[in-house]
């Protein structure tokens, strides 16, 4: 898969340094003091530790919020359920040693949440997809997260060290599907030699969370040489979007970080195009390195500073710098940026 355009704008940098925030837009900037809200602090132990030297940090993968103000936290082995006020109500071990493909006991393995997601297409249910037994994802009670309703096709979900994201976006016949996106680590690939980077599946129908060829995009290629780790997912406006960090192309040692993007509407995921992002410093500092990323509205603050409208919808990347010259590899160092995009531009980028 080749770049089809480059897109080398970069619309403002806001430049994080203790409570301070400085806004650079274009050649004039504004700065301003603030402090952080109230916010509310939780603490959560693995359960399964067993003694001092065997303790394993229980490490916070993702988290996502119900319609009732529940919040779901996917960890290390751990599924946790905290009300509004972040008070444990739930949790539950994602390892199962009588499962017929449990080949380590699970004091021994690391099941990594890959995937959580409350599943707006029926009541009371939550996706969750794990780095173990093969990628298999379960649909749960969001009132009861240790009932598991249903369980998936495998090769859903990334392996331990594979990056994996998701959301549940329209498809094809504006059916509600699930768009997943794996980085390659040789581990999670199909019988047939079939690694699924890009793929939107079935919620309703039977197999849960199958995805049929046409709904596929397949690495036929030497993908442990050409690596894409995805940071982010969202959809705007009839397509869905992916934020990565990877090789400029097949042939180049330069990582950029992009963004990939699919048509929802369409019978298969062929109309796929991708755009670089770049983030630059106000002295000219080269950002390569996307690390997180999200999509919303610019908000009352941000916007009346920027000459935006309040409910413009922009996209938001952090990005650090890299060890050696700029774009020359993936290792990130301690220089971050916040580079914000209107998302206006990054569709006139995609024409």
């Amino acid at each position: 898969m080749e770049s089809h355009r480059s897109h080398n704008s970069v619309l403002w940098i806001v430049v994080l340094t203790s409570s301070i925030i400085c806004v650079h837009l274009l050649t004039t900037s504004a700065e301003w003091l603030g402090d952080l809200s109230d916010y509310e602090l939780a603490s959560l132990d693995n359960p399964d530790i067993l003694d001092e030297p065997q303790r394993r940090a229980s490490k916070f993968n993702h988290f996502t919020m119900s319609d009732h103000g529940d919040v779901y936290v996917g960890a290390v082995n751990w599924l946790y359920r905290l009300n509004s006020s972040l008070k444990m109500i739930q949790n539950v071990s994602t390892c199962n040693d009588s499962r017929p493909d449990s080949a380590i006991p699970c004091h021994l393995t690391n099941n990594y949440n890959k995937i959580l997601v409350v599943d707006s297409t029926r009541p009371n249910s939550l996706i969750t997809c794990g780095g173990v037994y093969d990628g298999i994802c379960q649909l749960r009670q969001l009132q009861d997260i240790r009932n598991v309703m249903m369980e998936s096709y495998p090769y859903v979900g990334g392996f331990e060290d594979a990056s994996t994201v998701s959301l549940i976006a329209p498809g094809r016949g504006g059916n509600q599907m699930m768009y997943v996106a794996v980085t390659y680590t040789g581990k999670n690939v199909e019988p047939g030699g079939r690694f699924q980077a890009i793929s939107r599946k079935s919620i309703q129908n039977y197999p849960f969370l199958s995805a049929p060829e046409i709904d596929t995009i397949l690495f036929r290629v030497a993908t442990e040489v050409f690596v894409i780790n995805y940071v982010a997912a969202f959809d705007f406006k009839g397509f869905t979007y992916f934020v990565a960090l990877q090789k400029e192309d097949l042939n180049s040692a330069q990582f950029v970080s992009k963004i990939n993007r699919v048509c929802q509407d369409g019978p298969n995921l062929d109309a796929y195009t991708e755009i670089t992002l770049q983030c630059s410093g106000s002295d000219g500092s080269v950002y390569s390195l996307v690390q997180a990323a999200h999509f919303g509205p610019a908000g009352p603050d941000l916007a009346a500073s920027l000459g935006l409208h309040a409910d413009e919808q922009v996209l938001y990347a952090v990005f650090t710098r890299n060890q050696g010259a700029p774009g020359t590899s993936d290792v990130p160092i301690d220089h971050s940026a916040l580079c914000v995009y209107r998302m206006t531009d990054i569709l006139a980028a995609f024409r």
